[in-house]
């Protein structure tokens, strides 16, 4: 991609805020992004959901009327789980090529599931993936992307610009190029840690912009040197939504654009939390709200080592955090664990 969006990674949090859209309660309060984790062996999600994103095998069945997008990652501790997107009024679902879709009166979830068989490679698959979400969101009520998941088999294998996570990003470019857009969302790659044949991309999509925030902490990701591939990686590292919900990108160990902490967990955890400590005091988030975080963890032999410190680690603002751990590799090979979440307004 060509088109970079102007950072903020230089904006003090009071110019950050004077930039940010203000719109009043009650416009709010009617946008206002929900999201909860429910135990998916505990049954079936509540009638009013956007869209459910279910992790790890259930015996429950998803319900036949609920927009469910199923990820091929095992949680470490306990069964498998649901992260619920709650809806806002009344949901209209249905499919547009590959996309398939759900929408409410303020936000879309939509997704593409490729088998990667059907095409010669990832990057081919990555730029037919890609470029039906940009032929989707082009003629959308939903145009702004506030957040992206991405999920794909085998995501460190090969060497240098053949690593399929690097053929990841340059199919992506190749599909992101006629759309339209000012900032990039927020946005996760991450690896399967079993065979499973499937790209999948899947996304949150608002009919108010939201507001791309970046670390000063790091070079943003779309200006990374060549030595990181060919095409640089295409989102921001998190975006504010209209209602103030902070929309936090995959994080991890990276200061500037250099993986720091080789083969030391704890360390890599010390400058991820770093990290995202930056990215909310930026926010201005009201404080912080609740926040719903999912740590990916390499070696699943490390994640109660993990989980001990960042009790002791989180700042206050994510001390109330829900954690989930998950068994999944990460987009660069040294890189141990890497966290993101949501955090809800303080008013939630």
């Amino acid at each position: 991609m060509t088109a970079h969006p102007a950072g903020t990674s230089k904006l003090q949090a009071k110019e950050l805020t004077a930039a940010l859209p203000n719109p009043g309660e009650s416009e709010r309060s009617e946008s206002r992004i929900r999201v909860a984790y429910q135990d998916a062996s505990a049954g079936n999600p509540p009638s009013d959901v956007l869209a459910a994103v279910r992790f790890g095998v259930s015996d429950v069945e998803p319900r036949s009327d609920t927009f469910t997008v199923q990820v091929r990652l095992e949680p470490i501790h306990g069964s498998a789980y649901s992260e619920l997107w709650m809806a806002q009024g009344p949901v209209s679902r249905g499919q547009h090529g590959h996309v398939r879709y759900a929408c409410d009166s303020q936000h879309l979830f939509g997704v593409v599931e490729l088998d990667e068989r059907e095409y010669s490679d990832v990057a081919t698959a990555t730029a037919v993936a890609y470029a039906a979400i940009a032929e989707f969101q082009c003629g959308s009520s939903y145009p702004h992307l506030l957040r992206m998941w991405n999920y794909l088999d085998a995501i460190n294998l090969g060497e240098g610009d053949n690593e399929r996570y690097r053929q990841f990003c340059i199919g992506r470019g190749r599909g992101l190029t006629n759309l339209q857009h000012t900032s990039f969302p927020a946005a996760t790659a991450i690896g399967h840690q079993q065979t499973t044949h499937t790209l999948q991309v899947f996304w949150l999509a608002g009919r108010r912009a939201g507001t791309a925030i970046e670390n000063p902490r790091q070079v943003s990701a779309y200006r990374y040197p060549r030595l990181h591939g060919p095409v640089s990686p295409a989102f921001a590292r998190a975006t504010l939504a209209s209602d103030r919900t902070l929309l936090i990108s995959g994080t991890a160990s990276i200061v500037g654009h250099t993986s720091v902490h080789d083969d030391d967990v704890l360390a890599q955890l010390g400058e991820t939390v770093r990290n995202l400590s930056t990215l909310q005091a930026l926010a201005v988030n009201s404080g912080g709200g609740p926040a719903l975080l999912k740590a990916y963890v390499r070696h699943p032999s490390q994640t109660q080592l993990v989980a001990d410190r960042l009790a002791t680690l989180l700042p206050a603002q994510f001390r109330d955090s829900k954690i989930i751990y998950l068994a999944a590799d990460v987009c660069r090979r040294e890189l141990l664990l890497e966290i993101e979440g949501v955090q809800l307004p303080a008013n939630t």
